[in-house]
C-alpha cells in the first residue's frame, strides 16, 4: 500500500446514469461500471477519494450508455460520490444547459484536489468549461482520452449536413476543438491517451507528462488459462468444420458489418466454407439481416441482438474461432482485447487506434479499410492455413495478460499519486523556503 496522500479525484465524463424507482439506486452500463470500480480500487491504494460528475437522464438508454446492457447499483454502497449534470445532445441543448452545467461543475471542482478531463462528448464537451474553471481554482488536471479519437466522427457529422451554413458552423466548431484540445494536451499535468490515432494527431504537443495505454476492459478473470487455450488451439487446426467468424458491438454502418457479409460472400463464392454470428443491435441491424440474404447467406450467419457484456457473452465467443473487427473510424475497439483475452484470432481492418498492439502482438491479420477482396482474401486464407490462426490466438493471449483493465488503472492511478506527492513537496518547500525568509527579517523594536 502506498502511503496515504488523502486527495480527492473528480472524473468529468458524458455518459449518463439513469434514475431508477428507487431514488438510492442508478441505472448504469455495467462496461461503465467495471470502469469505475476498477479506477475506484487503484485510486483508493494511492489514497485517493473518487468523485464521478456525469449527466443524469430519467431514462437510460443502453445505446448511451458506454456498454451493451444496463445494470442498477447502489452508488452508496460502491464507494465513490456522485455529482449529477445536465444532459444534452446538441449545441442548442448546450446552450439551454450551459449555465446549470457551469455551476454544478464549480460546485464539484472546487471539492477536489485533482480533475479528471477528456474530449469525448457530442458535440461540446463539459470540458469546455471544466477546464477553465479547474485552473480558476488552482486543481492539477489530468486529460484523458479513453477511447475514440471523436474529431474524424465529427467531420463526418458536418459533412453529412445539407445546410451549408450549418456544415461551416460545425467545421468552424472542430477547428476551435482541435485547437483547445492541443493546448489541453501541452499544458495539463498529465496526459492518459487509449488511442495511437490521439498520439500522432497531437505528436507535436506530446511531452514526458503524456503516457499512452492500450485500452482494456478485460478484467483479470476473463483471461482464458493454458488448458483452455491449448484446447482452443486444437480446435482452430480442425478443418472439418467451416470456420466460425464472430462479429460484436453496435449494428451501424461504421462499424462495417456489411463489408464483413460483403466479403464471406465472396470468399463462399470462391469455395471457402465460413459461418458468421453477430452480436448487437442497432439502426442498421435491418438493413444487415436484408443484406444477408440478398447475398445469399442467410444459412449461415446468424443475427443473435444484444447480449449483455459479461460472462454470457464471453460464453457465446468462446464457441468462435475468428474475431472480425471493422471499424471504419479510429478507435479503440473493446473487442480487440477481448478477443485476445480469449484466444481468438482476429480478422479485420487497419486503425490506427489499434494497429501497433496488433502489429506487436501478432494477434491478428488486417486489411486497407473499405477493401472488401482483400478482407475476402484475409478470410480464404484463414480458413486454409490454420497454423498461423494458432500462432495469433497464442500470441494474442500472451499480451492481453499484460494489459489488463485493473493493470492500466494501477498504473495510471500510480502516476497520479506522483502527480500529487510532488506537488505536495514543492509547496511544502516553498513553505519552508517562505518561513526561513520571514526569520532572517529583523525584527522592529
Amino acid at each position: 500500500m502506498t502511503e496515504s496522500l488523502a486527495f480527492r479525484y473528480l472524473i468529468v465524463n458524458h455518459v449518463p446514469l439513469g434514475r431508477c424507482a428507487s431514488p438510492q439506486h442508478l441505472r448504469v452500463g455495467a462496461m461503465w461500471m467495471h470502469d469505475l470500480r476498477a479506477q475506484r480500487d487503484a485510486l483508493r491504494a494511492v489514497g485517493a477519494e473518487l468523485i464521478v460528475a456525469c449527466p443524469l437522464v430519467d431514462e437510460l438508454r443502453v445505446e448511451k450508455s458506454g456498454s451493451f446492457d444496463l445494470i442498477e447499483v447502489d452508488l452508496a454502497a460502491e464507494g465513490f460520490s456522485f455529482v449529477p449534470l445536465p444532459y444534452y445532445e446538441s449545441l442548442k441543448g448546450w446552450w439551454k444547459t450551459r449555465h446549470t452545467a457551469r455551476a454544478m461543475l464549480a460546485q464539484a471542482i472546487v471539492n477536489a484536489d485533482v480533475v479528471h478531463l477528456g474530449d469525448g462528448a457530442h458535440p461540446i464537451p463539459y470540458d469546455a468549461i471544466a477546464w477553465d474553471l479547474a485552473r480558476h481554482y488552482g486543481k492539477k488536471i489530468v486529460w484523458v482520452y479513453d477511447g475514440a479519437d471523436v474529431l474524424p466522427r465529427l467531420v463526418e457529422h458536418a459533412e453529412s449536413r445539407r445546410n451549408a451554413l450549418a456544415r461551416a458552423a460545425w467545421r468552424y466548431l472542430i477547428r476551435q476543438r482541435e485547437r483547445s484540445s492541443r493546448a489541453h494536451v501541452r499544458e495539463a499535468e498529465l496526459v492518459f491517451a487509449h488511442n495511437a490515432a490521439v498520439v500522432q494527431r497531437f505528436a507535436d504537443a506530446w511531452g514526458p507528462h503524456c503516457h499512452f495505454f492500450d485500452r482494456s476492459f478485460v478484467t483479470d478473470d476473463v483471461l482464458i488459462g493454458a488448458a483452455e487455450l491449448d484446447a482452443r488451439c486444437a480446435e482452430l487446426r480442425d478443418r472439418r468444420r467451416p470456420l466460425r467468424l464472430v462479429a460484436a458491438g453496435r449494428q451501424i454502418r461504421i462499424k462495417g458489418t456489411d463489408q464483413v457479409l460483403r466479403a464471406m460472400a465472396s470468399a463462399r463464392a470462391q469455395g471457402t466454407e465460413l459461418e458468421l454470428e453477430v452480436f448487437g443491435d442497432g439502426e442498421d441491424l435491418p438493413a444487415f439481416r436484408e443484406l444477408a440474404r440478398e447475398l445469399g447467406l442467410a444459412d449461415r450467419v446468424r443475427f443473435l441482438g444484444s447480449v449483455p457484456y459479461g460472462r454470457e457473452l464471453f460464453d457465446h465467443l468462446r464457441r468462435s474461432q475468428v474475431m472480425m473487427i471493422t471499424n471504419l473510424t479510429p478507435e479503440i475497439s473493446r473487442n480487440v482485447l477481448l478477443a485476445m483475452a480469449l484466444g481468438l484470432p482476429i480478422l479485420g481492418y487497419r486503425n490506427a487506434g489499434t494497429d501497433e498492439l496488433l502489429s506487436k502482438s501478432g494477434a491478428g491479420v488486417l486489411t486497407p479499410p473499405g477493401d472488401v477482396e482483400a478482407l475476402a482474401r484475409a478470410m480464404i486464407h484463414a480458413a486454409q492455413d490454420r497454423e498461423s490462426l494458432v500462432d495469433q490466438a497464442r500470441g494474442g493471449r500472451a499480451v492481453a495478460g499484460e494489459k489488463t483493465l485493473e493493470g492500466c488503472h494501477r498504473e495510471r492511478a500510480r502516476l497520479v499519486g506522483e502527480l500529487v506527492r510532488a506537488s505536495a513537496s514543492a509547496t511544502a518547500a516553498a513553505d519552508q523556503r517562505s518561513n526561513v525568509q520571514r526569520s532572517k527579517k529583523p525584527s522592529r523594536m
